[in-house]
């Protein structure tokens, strides 16, 4: 039974980035002319004069920053309860897309697959994820657990613990599903588990082994589209800087801080779960606010470089 999204509305929760400028000041004044006080409010020709006009807001490129509570969850049975989605970036009907998938505790959807590859993190709860045939080995992952699921291969999901489960999935293509219950143990191909627990952390600059660590788990950095976990010492700041690539990230604890050049400060501490999308070209920093190592998880659309901002580098 082949099952897609295309009755769905979706709704998506945009953060802008603006700016904006103060309004320039009415002047009035009275004088004496011999015929008692006046107000003037023109120029010389009679005319009202008109404040100026506000700034454009800044260029970000289609930047876009959406916390938890911002996010807009839309049920994929509009006719029962079950798993909602909200998107953040795309449009999971028609191609490429990102988005959070909220399941409910207990809930399991039996064997299933869609058309296109994704990659999925554990943002809240205990999730459990296994190709078809491999319930009874399933382990259970924690928040921050990744996995790769090539399309086509048949597997299944499900909310082990007692609280809800929030995944946050990146699709290559039109997120759709088909029921599979018969489905037979595939081979294993492409698709790869990695637990937390089990994440092999490096220094993100050799030269500075205090700076902050990743751990890769998809892709390669130096080539092309890849994904690692980050790990930011507390305290650490990295300035501005870009990167050529545009990126996807999502924290999986409190107390980092992510900002634009044109915001006053280093930005506000953000919670556990917040997204942002930052296009490749555009300067931005971030830092880590907590008394703890912060953690997120960084999904780049290219390979993976640092330029310091032309101000930084000065």
């Amino acid at each position: 039974m082949k099952l897609t999204l295309a009755t769905i509305l979706f709704t998506s929760a945009l953060i802008a980035c603006g700016g904006g400028g103060k309004k320039g000041p009415t002047t009035t004044g009275t004088g004496d002319t011999g015929g008692g006080d006046t107000a003037s409010t023109g120029d010389k020709g009679g005319g009202e004069v008109k404040p100026p006009e506000p700034p454009p807001p800044p260029d970000t490129g289609g930047f876009k920053l959406i916390i938890p509570a911002d996010l807009a969850y839309q049920p994929l049975n509009p006719e029962g309860p079950g798993p909602e989605m909200a998107v953040v970036y795309g449009d999971p009907t028609t191609g490429a897309s990102a988005f959070f998938l909220r399941i409910p505790a207990g809930a399991k959807a039996g064997v299933h697959n869609h058309s296109a590859d994704y990659q999925a993190v554990v943002v809240q709860g205990t999730h459990k994820h296994w190709l078809a045939g491999g319930a009874k080995k399933a382990k259970a992952l924690d928040v921050g657990s990744h996995w790769f699921q090539p399309g086509g291969q048949a597997h299944d999901d499900e909310c082990a613990g007692k609280d809800p489960c929030i995944l946050f999935i990146v699709s290559a293509g039109k997120f759709d599903m088909s029921l599979d219950p018969k489905a037979k143990a595939p081979k294993v191909g492409n698709y790869k588990m990695n637990l937390r627990k089990d994440a092999k952390w490096a220094p993100m600059d050799p030269s500075n082994a205090a700076g902050p660590k990743v751990a890769v788990v998809h892709g390669d950095p130096t080539a092309g589209p890849n994904t690692w976990l980050i790990e930011v010492p507390p305290g650490f700041s990295s300035g501005l800087h870009s990167h050529t690539a545009n990126y996807h990230a999502v924290l999986l604890d409190a107390g980092a801080a992510h900002w634009l050049p044109h915001e006053k400060g280093e930005g506000e501490p953000l919670s556990p779960g917040s997204y942002w999308f930052q296009p490749g070209g555009y300067d931005h920093g971030d830092r880590c606010s907590s008394e703890t190592a912060c953690h997120g998880i960084v999904f780049m659309e290219g390979a993976l470089d640092f330029k310091p901002a032309a101000a930084a580098a000065k």
